[in-house]
């Protein structure tokens, strides 16, 4: 009950709680549904009802207007719902007495009925009216919202996975002109007699060479923001037809039944109350069950009309017990037939703004999480291979330029010798293009390697402005390929959330390891949660050990990680990144 609590005072305390759909059905129920009973059950008794159900409409519409006016001011949330609802308990209340003076002063004719049967139906009708037609407004609103956020967030994702790819794609004729080069300048070397100096400079060309891939691959990695301005698209108008999901079972009959009982106890007594309900639940059950049998799924082109069709045969259905309990009511026993369509409708619409606002909510967990995963697995398609060729110079090329410096310090190198340097680069510059090696990445990565948690992170920063901290032990924990995922999915998950929840363009990322078997990731954003969420244990995630909570102006993103036994065993060059 607290997700339905929740969703009703956020829709409540929006600030649109009164607004042009709210007052064209609270119209249609005011002066054909909800009409007072006047002068008599005949049709002239009705259409003065109807008269007087106007008049009222008006009256009560001009007071609902300063609560109207308040709740688009004021910033306060409670301020706002107190406002609304006090307003619509008040004019529930006095519709009553008002319509009493209406038919008086029109037609010289009291309305009929106990003061507060009527009253309880005016409330009951009331909050279930105003109440779907605000969650409903709400619910659609959140769903844009979370697409222009969406749209925002993956907008400057897409632009750095689309030159991720580019750069990946270049990788290879970039390490094919290197090797190109390293071999001119070679053969060069090995045309002439070889001496100490000769071969020092061709090992400070490979070392030129590799500090310019390495810049190449640290480039690649950085994923600065791509500049510019980020529109979100337009949101695809929905049909009616998509627009009319099937009720939840017993929800029209229930709000009907409650709105109805008043009338039906003080009409019939409590026998014709219990049996009336027990009709309307079974009604309910038989055109819900019907809908979901028979009528074409929503989108069909087919599906407004035959959904009409069932709920106005249901309505008949209604009208038809009314007047079998209650024959001596006239024209208000049909009211069913309006009515009972009207709020499947209503039902049927606020149903499916729910379930859009939730799959909003799911779909952009899924592509930002998943864009990032992309950005980051072709920036490490993208660097990977420059990081391997950077430690295949290093540790091939310019180890064997020091044998060879050193052979030609003493002597003249012979041809043998001479040959091995030339078999040995080229084994060096053939593996450089070939398949990479996590061996020679690592030791191609003078800063240490990014690892996939600093990979997700450096796709992020398209997004959000990300402050990274962590102490020496998480670094040394991150050595671990299984602990560095963990972490990243993590810092992922946090991100979405951050971005979903509340739009932020900050966050600031925290790793430490207070015990020995557990890695703390902390990753707080600008944000406010929802107050009942505030209180929950892992919001938006099903992750164990993992919860968000409120702290101060922030929302905080705590995920307790497992880690290797010994954290600080030095087990890769990751262990000295402290920062990217």
């Amino acid at each position: 009950m607290t997700g339905v609590a929740e969703i009703w005072w956020r829709a409540v305390t929006d600030g649109s709680f009164y607004n042009r759909w709210s007052a064209f059905l609270s119209f249609l129920l005011a002066a054909i549904v909800g009409v007072p009973t006047a002068n008599s059950a005949s049709v002239t008794g009705y259409l003065q009802a109807m008269v007087v159900g106007v008049l009222g409409w008006i009256v009560l519409a001009i007071l609902a207007l300063p609560a109207a006016v308040a709740e688009r001011r004021w910033r306060s949330r409670p301020a706002r719902g107190a406002a609304v609802l006090t307003t619509l308990l008040v004019i529930c209340v006095i519709r009553t007495p008002l319509n009493d003076v209406l038919s008086r002063w029109l037609w010289d004719v009291a309305t009929a009925g106990v003061f507060l049967p009527r009253v309880v139906t005016n409330i009951v009708a009331g909050i279930a009216l105003f109440s779907l037609v605000s969650i409903t407004l709400s619910e659609y609103a959140r769903r844009r919202a979370i697409n222009a956020r969406l749209e925002r967030a993956l907008a400057p994702m897409r632009a750095s996975l689309e030159r991720a790819r580019a750069q990946a794609d270049e990788v290879g004729e970039v390490l094919a002109a290197t090797v190109r080069r390293l071999q001119a300048s070679r053969n060069v070397l090995l045309a002439r007699p070889v001496d100490f100096d000769s071969v020092r400079a061709y090992a400070e060309e490979v070392r030129r060479e590799s500090h310019l891939l390495e810049a190449r691959a640290d480039a690649t990695d950085a994923s600065a923001p791509v500049p510019g301005v980020v529109t979100a698209s337009a949101l695809r108008p929905r049909t009616i037809s998509e627009r009319l999901a099937n009720p939840p079972l017993l929800m029209v009959s229930a709000i009907y039944a409650v709105a109805t009982l008043p009338f039906s106890i003080m009409q019939g007594g409590l026998r014709v109350g219990i049996l009336g309900v027990m009709g309307l639940l079974a009604i309910d059950l038989a055109a819900g069950f019907a809908g979901r049998r028979l009528l074409p799924q929503p989108g069909a082109r087919w599906r407004p009309v035959l959904f009409l069709l069932l709920w106005v045969l249901a309505g008949c259905a209604v009208a038809a017990l009314s007047v079998t309990l209650l024959p001596d009511i006239g024209l208000v026993a049909y009211v069913g037939i309006v009515a009972i369509p009207g709020l499947a409708i209503s039902v049927s619409v606020c149903t499916d703004a729910l379930h859009e606002a939730r799959l909003a909510a799911a779909m952009s967990q899924d592509l930002l999480a998943g864009a990032a995963r992309d950005v980051a697995r072709e920036s490490a398609r993208a660097s990977d291979p420059l990081r391997h060729a950077v430690g295949i110079l290093h540790g091939g090329v310019q180890g064997q330029c020091v044998i060879l410096a050193a052979q030609a310090d003493e002597r003249q190198p012979t041809v043998s010798e001479v040959a091995q340097f030339r078999a040995r680069t080229d084994a060096a510059f053939y593996r450089l293009q070939g398949p990479v090696s996590e061996r020679d990445v690592d030791r191609g990565s003078l800063r240490g390697p990014f690892g996939s948690l600093g990979r997700v992170i450096s796709a992020w920063r398209a997004v959000l402005d990300i402050s990274y901290t962590v102490s020496a032990t998480a670094a040394a924990a991150l050595g671990d390929h299984e602990t560095d995922e963990l972490a990243a999915e993590a810092v992922t998950e946090a991100f979405v959330n951050a971005v979903k929840h509340s739009g932020a363009r900050e966050a600031t990322v925290s790793l430490t390891v207070p015990s020995d078997d557990r890695l703390v990731v902390t990753v707080a954003s600008p944000g406010t949660l929802p107050s009942a969420e505030r209180r929950a244990s892992g919001l938006g995630t099903r992750r164990p050990n993992t919860r968000i909570l409120q702290s101060g102006t922030d929302v905080v993103f705590e995920a307790v990680l497992p880690v290797a036994s010994d954290p600080d065993a030095p087990s890769s060059p990751v262990a000295r990144a402290a920062s990217f």
